[in-house]
């Protein structure tokens, strides 16, 4: 897909460069990844998209192994895929890596909790673990560079490449570091960043703007092809509720409660996740019949999200970093709920969709314990954005104008440059 990378990555790493990649023709994959990362979709996603633009350079098709071979001393020509994955033994991890059709090993590691002697003693002893489990596969496998995208599993990652003498690229999906990247970044050969923004919190001359790397799926996503699926006319408004994760329960909770009038104005396409999905069912079970057609269900959606996406006209989630790459990409608006958690990272990362003109915030707090005719309530935002299409319009051009369709390839440009393969 890619000639060479981008000249702005051969110039002195003291400035933030913001890359635009060359598409040409296709060729066959010289370049050999191995990726770390796990633990949440926005750590594991990124790194298959990347993976699949590797998989389109490559003559070989990538085997579907649920393994790497135990057999230290496999050779390079026995090796179809370009990229092996490193993940953890997380259920996020084992569910998509099940099914991903990509070489991968999972680690023994886990994330340490508490700081009590005996916690941190069993947590450095699996590291230790997890590091020689990674530098046994890397021997194996022989990559070219290393890429890590986040989660506890980078951590045994990175060290193993670095005493391997592998290059090594930290991927920050979000706006704003965490300690953990903050940790790894001496450590790495150049920081990929998702958003320019990424600048005004923590300016680091390795830093690179590639933008965040989203499936295929979202680049072809189709809004008809979305409204046959769910059987929702196109004269009908549609609004997607994105509640399944563990952190956006009061997204769920809120939606619950204008449930009625809300699809008297939308039909609704509500990712609910596991937790919630008994006591939405009831609740969809007690709607009449018209209004129940209206309301489409789901604890997961695990194919078919993009033209979901696609599908609607308004978007309510929380404000992960994939979800700030994968509406762009479709070009949907959307209403951000940041979550509290994990230092509020989400607020920063909203704040990119929210001042590009492509978002509404509505604070987390605004969803518990209010009512309808709260004025900060998630309710009248919603109401007032179905009644104004020339807002929903511009905000939707808005959200095109923040795509970043290059950004996969942009990192494997970069790969290829610490790797000294750009040529």
């Amino acid at each position: 897909m890619l000639r060479n990378g981008p000249a702005s990555i051969e110039t002195p790493p003291n400035e933030t460069h913001v890359m635009r990649s060359r598409v040409g023709s296709p060729r066959r994959s010289d370049l050999r990844v191995v990726v770390g990362g796990g633990g949440t979709a926005g750590h594991i996603y990124p790194a298959l998209a990347v993976a699949e633009v590797l998989r389109r350079e490559d003559a070989t098709p990538v085997p579907k192994v649920d393994q790497w071979p135990d057999d230290a001393r496999a050779s390079r020509a026995s090796v179809g895929s370009a990229t092996l994955f490193l993940h953890g033994t997380s259920r996020i991890d084992t569910e998509v890596f099940a099914h991903a059709g990509v070489a991968h090993q999972s680690l023994s590691m886990s994330q340490l909790r508490g700081v009590s002697a005996p916690r941190l003693a069993l947590g450095g002893i699996r590291l230790l673990r997890a590091v020689t489990q990674a530098s046994y596969a890397m021997g194996a496998f022989r990559p070219d560079a290393c890429l890590v995208t986040g989660g506890y599993v980078s951590a045994p990652v990175v060290v193993a490449a670095r005493l391997r003498r592998i290059p090594v690229v930290v991927f920050l999906p979000d706006v704003e570091p965490g300690m953990a990247v903050k940790t790894l970044a001496p450590l790495a050969a150049r920081i990929a960043v998702s958003f320019p923004n990424t600048r005004h919190h923590w300016n680091h001359s390795r830093l690179v703007v590639t933008g965040y790397p989203v499936r295929p799926e979202f680049q072809s996503a189709n809004r008809a092809r979305g409204r046959e699926a769910f059987r929702i006319t196109p004269d009908r408004n549609v609004v997607m509720v994105m509640g399944g994760s563990s952190g956006a329960r009061s997204i769920n909770f809120a939606i619950s409660d204008m449930l009625e009038p809300l699809l008297h104005h939308a039909d609704v396409i509500h990712l609910c996740g596991e937790p919630d999905e008994p006591r939405l069912r009831s609740i969809r079970s007690g709607l009449g019949e018209h209004l129940r057609t209206r309301y489409h269900l789901f604890k997961y959606l695990h194919r078919g999200i993009a033209d979901a996406l696609a599908a609607s006209d308004l978007v309510v989630c929380r404000a992960g970093a994939s979800t700030l790459a994968e509406l762009p990409m479709v070009g949907v608006p959307s209403i951000l709920v940041p979550g509290s958690f994990a230092g509020g990272h989400q607020l920063h990362n909203a704040s990119v969709l929210t001042e590009g003109g492509a978002a509404i915030t509505v604070a987390d707090d605004a969803l518990i314990g209010t009512s309808r005719t709260d004025p900060n309530a998630l309710w009248p935002v919603i109401q007032s954005l179905l009644q104004d299409p020339a807002r929903l319009q511009g905000m939707r051009d808005a959200s095109r104008r923040l795509a970043r369709p290059e950004a996969a390839e942009n990192i494997v440009s970069l790969l290829r440059s610490v790797a000294g393969k750009s040529g």
